[in-house]
């Protein structure tokens, strides 16, 4: 058996080198051993093998942040994949919800990359059943679903405090409004974690990521799954 992963993996590479520099990433990482891990991300998101290492990541930096006292949240769910993970490594809080179920908004400008190889997205892409989302979560207790556009229901949560918080929304202006909502609510030491921080497909994101950690004298940590990182610290 590991002589033929040994195999595959060193025909990836080949193939790789003929047809371009797409990555690939070393082999017999821990992490991909984990076998219930690999189970409910099949079931989940069945025929998507592209962000394993990401729900993996998110899974860790709630795990880091179960010592902080607060709430989770996540912007932008989809089918509920990375609610999962976060409720399933969770030991306390609510998990809140926002997403509004009808996919993206309408690009701006910045939303677009100046490359035109690089796909560009359009009004209702990523659009997702909140019916499917309830029935994937239906084994937790502590997730509160709040269907609309961001931000009109952040509202709701102004008075929690919150450990770490999942963006995952693709475009400028909704990653901005979640980044100004919920950073200031963030307790000491909370995290953010940026889905679509270092995609080029997601310059807006990026851009609006930039621009608050700028203003408000932070830096954001670029993850080589294309993950961007914000920590509070008593001096932001």
């Amino acid at each position: 058996a590991a002589q033929r992963r040994r195999v595959r993996m060193e025909m990836a590479r080949i193939s790789a080198g003929l047809f371009g520099d797409f990555p690939l990433s070393d082999d017999y990482k821990a992490w991909r051993e984990d076998k219930q891990f690999q189970i409910d991300y099949q079931r989940l998101s069945p025929g998507n093998p592209y962000s394993q290492d990401r729900k993996w990541a998110v899974r860790e930096f709630v795990k880091l942040s179960n010592d902080l006292p607060g709430d989770m949240a996540e912007c932008g769910c989809y089918e509920g994949a990375t609610a999962f993970f976060m409720a399933q490594a969770s030991s306390s809080g609510t998990l809140y919800l926002f997403d509004s179920f009808q996919g993206i908004s309408s690009p701006e400008v910045r939303d677009r990359h100046d490359r035109s190889d690089v796909m560009g997205w359009s009004k209702g892409d990523l659009s997702s059943n909140e019916r499917k989302l309830r029935s994937n979560l239906a084994c937790f207790k502590s997730i509160d679903v709040l269907p609309g556009w961001i931000p009109e229901r952040f509202h709701e949560v102004a008075e929690r405090k919150f450990r770490i918080i999942h963006i995952d929304v693709d475009l400028y202006q909704p990653t901005r409004d979640s980044l100004e909502f919920f950073y200031p609510r963030l307790v000491e030491g909370g995290i953010i974690v940026m889905d679509d921080y270092g995609f080029l497909t997601c310059p807006g994101a990026k851009i609006a990521a930039d621009e608050f950690s700028q203003a408000v004298g932070v830096q954001v940590l670029h993850l080589p799954t294309g993950q961007g990182v914000i920590i509070r610290h008593t001096t932001s």
